[in-house]
């Protein structure tokens, strides 16, 4: 068995990040432990280890469920084991639609089997669909008292704030380098290894506060079976940093074209995994964001892109082309062609000015003439840039139509009235409005009509089942669109069935 799996924590005492430890000891001391709970942090920093000791502690019979887990009980056992029948554990990027939540709501009316308490861990929650959340958010409000929620997550921020206000929340932090240390000797102790001084810090100061990325590393040292050496692992080290994207930063920082296609291109020829390496830029590009407005004191500078505007706009560039990988003819393009998007820019036109100051302070681009025809065939690459920026916007627009466009006034139908009233907000409005602006190359301002509902039928059923994650499909020709079963379902539920 690998390292990180062998020795995760299966004790509360064990969890190394101080304040979580003492936290979830007070909670699980107390005999009352909410309904529902977030671990947000990194990955890698003990929050599904976390999650799984706590349903032992609530079920522990030994303790009754107000102590540490014994891990001898058959609770215990069958927990740790991974065949318990009352923790169920659910992976929110691959059920993420309202059809999962649905059948999850369903079961969870059923009483537990053996244990005192079902307990549900959702991982990754912020993959959820909106409307998923909606329907989460009903049996987070009326829970079973035999259910305990623990909702993990890398990304808190994309959590709907009715979701955020049910939860009791516990933030894992990135670990420092001497807590990494520390899990790294349980393993070395554990597995009788031979290594040279320095080592076990030297892998933790470079697997950026991640407990199982140390773990991972020590075992791939460890495979030869004699004393790991300082060389070898300075050897490794650098192999793994050369996957980094720092070297791709600077490139862009320099506006240098060539460099930025040929490090990602070196990327693919060693063997690296591109949606891995393009989720770690984002990482690198969101902390920079937050500690420019202040919301992180710590972060890794990214010399020569120091403007909010300009992490933003790169955020903006690499989010879409990230969305793309997975359906690119030539796995790199997408990435190639926001490099080029990046470095073509002129200095100061990395993105839209934001408000109507602005706008006069900086004058936008001149207008251009869009047809009808040109926007719904451009449609689907509106709806894949507002996603990243803003989930709940992207799955409301998605139940929506474009159907006229009058210089640059672009009019989209919405069949509900609440879905008008919130795309019309000024801040889901303005996220709109500028995608749309910088993918169709003209000022563009947005205005919704209320249209009328189509009649559900059995075959209208049959084309939206599953229909979740794909974009509004519009005939030009016909008017006809398809409108995304979920997102209809979920406002029915909610609003009752005359919602508009």
């Amino acid at each position: 068995m690998v390292f990180y799996l062998k020795y995760r924590p299966q004790k509360l005492s064990e969890l190394d990040l101080v304040e979580v430890r003492e936290g979830l000891e007070k909670i699980v001391k107390s005999g009352k432990v909410p309904h529902a709970l977030l671990f947000a942090g990194p990955r890698g920093t003990g929050k599904t280890s976390a999650a799984r000791i706590l349903a032992k502690a609530v079920n522990c019979l030994t303790t009754k469920g107000k102590g540490e887990p014994c891990n001898r009980c058959r609770i215990c056992r069958a927990v740790t084991e991974g065949r318990a029948l009352d923790l169920i554990e659910i992976d929110a990027a691959s059920n993420r639609g309202i059809d999962d939540v649905r059948s999850l709501r369903e079961k969870i009316k059923l009483a537990p089997t053996q244990a005192s308490f079902k307990v549900y861990i959702i991982d990754e929650v912020h993959m959820l669909t909106s409307e998923a959340f909606n329907a989460l958010l009903k049996t987070l409000e009326e829970p079973p008292k035999h259910a305990i929620f623990i909702l993990c997550t890398t990304a808190p921020e994309k959590l709907p704030p009715t979701i955020l206000s049910r939860c009791t929340r516990f933030n894992f932090r990135k670990a420092r380098v001497e807590e990494v240390v520390n899990s790294l000797k349980r393993v070395v102790r554990g597995e009788k290894l031979k290594v040279e001084k320095g080592i076990l810090e030297a892998i933790a100061g470079n697997v950026d506060g991640s407990f199982r990325d140390g773990q991972k590393i020590l075992d791939q040292l460890s495979v030869s079976k004699r004393k790991i050496t300082l060389k070898e692992t300075k050897k490794l080290l650098g192999q793994i940093a050369a996957l980094a994207p720092t070297k791709l930063l600077k490139f862009l920082a320099g506006k240098d074209t060539k460099g930025a296609i040929s490090e990602i291109n070196r990327i693919v020829e060693t063997g690296g995994d591109l949606k891995v390496y393009t989720q770690s830029l984002l990482e690198k590009l969101r902390r920079a964001l937050l500690a420019k407005v202040g919301v992180e004191d710590e972060t890794e500078e990214i010399k020569g892109i120091e403007k909010v505007e300009e992490i933003r706009s790169l955020i903006e560039l690499f989010s879409a082309a990230a969305a793309k990988l997975a359906t690119a003819v030539i796995p790199q393009l997408p990435l190639e062609i926001a490099v080029v998007e990046w470095c073509q820019r002129k200095e100061g036109a990395e993105v839209a000015p934001r408000s109507v100051n602005q706008r006069i302070m900086n004058p936008a681009r001149p207008k251009k003439k869009v047809n009808l025809a040109e926007i719904l065939e451009r449609w689907p690459e509106v709806l894949a840039g507002v996603r990243p920026l803003n989930h709940s916007v992207g799955a409301l627009l998605r139940a929506t139509r474009p159907i006229k466009v009058s210089d640059s006034m672009l009019t989209i139908e919405v069949f509900y009235q609440f879905h008008k009233e919130q795309l019309e907000m000024d801040k889901c409005r303005r996220v709109v409005e500028e995608v749309a602006e910088k993918v169709l190359g003209t000022p563009v301002k947005l205005k919704c009509v209320l249209g009328k509902k189509r009649p559900v039928t059995t075959d209208n059923r049959e084309k939206e089942k599953d229909y979740t994650d794909r974009p509004v499909k519009s005939n030009p020709k016909s008017g006809e669109s398809v409108a995304p079963g979920d997102i209809i379902k979920a406002a029915e539920e909610i609003f009752g069935t005359n919602a508009n």
